[in-house]
């Protein structure tokens, strides 16, 4: 296996301080996730360039705007972008009803198009790209609707690009709703990922204890939600700045507080669902 040299676009605020990773290697370079705004992806796009190796393919980890959006701009028409199938029927589903939703807000900063994964791959699926093996193993809903993380091989060395399963630093964004099937996903990522070192989608990369810490925001975000909805779906608007308030006192300073009001509704209503009798379907919020 040919082994690689990782290197980091990370966007300012403005795009949620979101990864972008090019892994290079003797043949060229792989892209995982392709950040949000134009602007940064155009950025991403010239730090490509600065290689000065062909850009041998793409890898989406998820299915939300901040790692697809920027596909347009950085990996052209030849350049096959690979995902699980249930990531790119997600992107294909959302794409467009995220674009009218935020393009009022960010303007020409919001791509006017997209690109949805033309490669997707089973359960368990390997590629080789310039002899770097890459397994991407699908989760399903956790963060998102579609989630997966890429484990990544050459040699003895082994990292994995987990998405947003584990956020480092900023405060996590719930509004998919998906909370207790996130636990679940992280239970099952700290036996898998025992002494890889992970490379999270926002933040810096870490050993597995990345994913105790995210176990630990989720338990208490959604105790906070529980307490304060007391039962109800959603919760008012000073109900939620409360919630900001204790969370942002569990991870104080750090940034992105905004995130915790905007996944309040969709968790009071997971929570609700929970306590329905066995068997009843929980509702599918929309993602933001």
């Amino acid at each position: 296996m040919t082994d690689f040299t990782l290197h980091t676009y990370t966007a300012a605020e403005p795009g949620i301080f979101v990864n972008s990773y090019l892994l290079e290697c003797a043949e060229g370079v792989i892209l995982v996730d392709a950040n949000l705004l134009v602007s940064d992806a155009r950025a991403l796009a010239a730090r490509l360039s600065a290689l000065r190796k062909p850009l041998l393919a793409a890898f989406v980890t998820h299915a939300h705007p901040d790692h697809f959006n920027g596909l347009p701009y950085v990996a052209g028409d030849d350049v096959p972008v690979y995902a699980t199938a249930a990531v790119a029927e997600t992107i294909a589903e959302i794409a467009v009803p995220k674009r009218e939703q935020w393009r009022p807000l960010y303007g020409d900063e919001w791509p006017d198009r997209h690109r949805v994964p033309d490669h997707p791959l089973p359960l368990g699926g390997v590629v080789e790209v310039g002899g770097v093996r890459v397994e991407v193993r699908d989760l399903g809903a956790a963060e998102s609707h579609a989630d997966s993380y890429l484990l990544v091989g050459s040699g003895s060395r082994r990292v994995a690009f987990v998405g947003d399963v584990a956020f480092d630093g900023v405060h996590s964004y719930t509004a998919d709703g998906h909370t207790g099937r996130w636990l679940q996903v992280l239970d099952r990522l700290t036996g898998e990922l025992d002494g890889v070192r992970l490379y999270p989608g926002h933040g810096a990369p870490r050993s597995h204890a990345l994913l105790a810490d995210q176990r630990r925001y989720l338990l208490m975000y959604r105790e906070a939600v529980r307490r304060i909805a007391g039962g109800a779906a959603t919760l008012t608007d000073l109900q939620k700045q409360e919630l900001t308030d204790v969370m942002t006192r569990f991870l104080p300073g750090a940034p992105l507080s905004w995130m915790v009001g905007l996944g309040a509704d969709a968790v009071a209503g997971e929570l609700a669902a929970e306590g329905e009798p066995a068997g009843a379907e929980p509702v599918r919020t929309a993602s933001v």
